[in-house]
């Protein structure tokens, strides 16, 4: 089963009456404003991967989603949904894997054990490439190609809300949040 995101939240509904922080991310030097990651960092908690694992699937020679972001402790799958021999890896610091060449219809998966950024390759086709951004908290939302954002269940208190793009600068901005409040931030993002 190959999962597609588009403007999606991923928190996970941990507190019954949670805010919820929104906005829109502009962007300047790409095509369009998907696949922005936006999360807040340091919110204590025991946070638990999901149940049901995401996927980046393999179809007409290309990774989807191109971006995946996870809580850690995450196992995410690769199904071969080509008629043609794939090879998915990882060189990246945060988890290095090799999961050897398979046919179509085989799947295989990696559990990511801590936060950090890992770029997808495949061996028989380099110009396969996605980006799994690995999480310390659920309370993240992944961008479509307007750029909106959604990040619900948020319990009260100060933090920052960072953004992470293979091509644009980071940007951050603290705030400050009570329950069951609303509050909007915007972001313009540029190479």
């Amino acid at each position: 089963m190959c999962l597609f995101f588009t403007n999606v939240s991923f928190a996970q509904d941990i507190t019954k009456n949670g805010s919820t922080i929104s906005g829109e991310i502009e962007v300047k030097g790409v095509r369009d404003a998907r696949d922005v990651v936006v999360f807040l960092e340091n919110v204590n908690g025991d946070f638990k991967p999901p149940a049901n694992n995401p996927s980046i699937g393999q179809k007409n020679l290309i990774f989807k989603p191109h971006v995946l972001p996870v809580l850690v402790g995450t196992t995410v799958e690769y199904p071969n949904n080509d008629n043609v021999m794939h090879n998915v890896f990882s060189p990246s610091k945060a988890k290095k894997f090799n999961l050897g060449t398979y046919g179509s219809g085989e799947v295989r998966e990696v559990t990511f054990d801590k936060p950090g950024v890992v770029t997808i390759l495949c061996n028989v086709h380099t110009e396969m490439s996605a980006f799994i951004v690995i999480l310390e908290n659920p309370y993240f939302a992944l961008t479509g190609p307007e750029g909106d954002f959604k990040i619900n269940n948020i319990p009260p208190g100060t933090y920052t809300v960072k953004t992470w793009h293979e091509k644009l600068k980071e940007q951050k901005q603290e705030i400050t949040i009570n329950q069951d409040e609303s509050k909007t931030i915007n972001f313009a993002l540029t190479r």
